[in-house]
């Protein structure tokens, strides 16, 4: 049977990241063991989640202009 994990009240930013660290690996080792995705294919969709992002994070400086409209 899974263990149960005791969940304090609070936990710092620095535990949060490091606790989805580990779900997120143990997550793809599953998936990777079982066939469900290759490594490759890990990969590709690692990469196109960073090229969304990116376009995202690039597209947003322009929608907000700081210059002035003339009326």
């Amino acid at each position: 049977m899974a263990e149960s994990v005791n969940v304090r009240d609070s936990m710092s930013a620095e535990e949060v990241l490091q606790t989805e660290i580990i779900i997120n690996q143990a997550l793809i080792d599953i998936l990777v063991a079982k066939q469900v995705i290759t490594e490759e294919e890990l990969v590709q969709a690692i990469k196109n989640i960073r090229r969304d992002q990116m376009k995202l994070l690039h597209g947003s400086s322009k929608i907000v202009s700081m210059r002035k409209r003339s009326v």
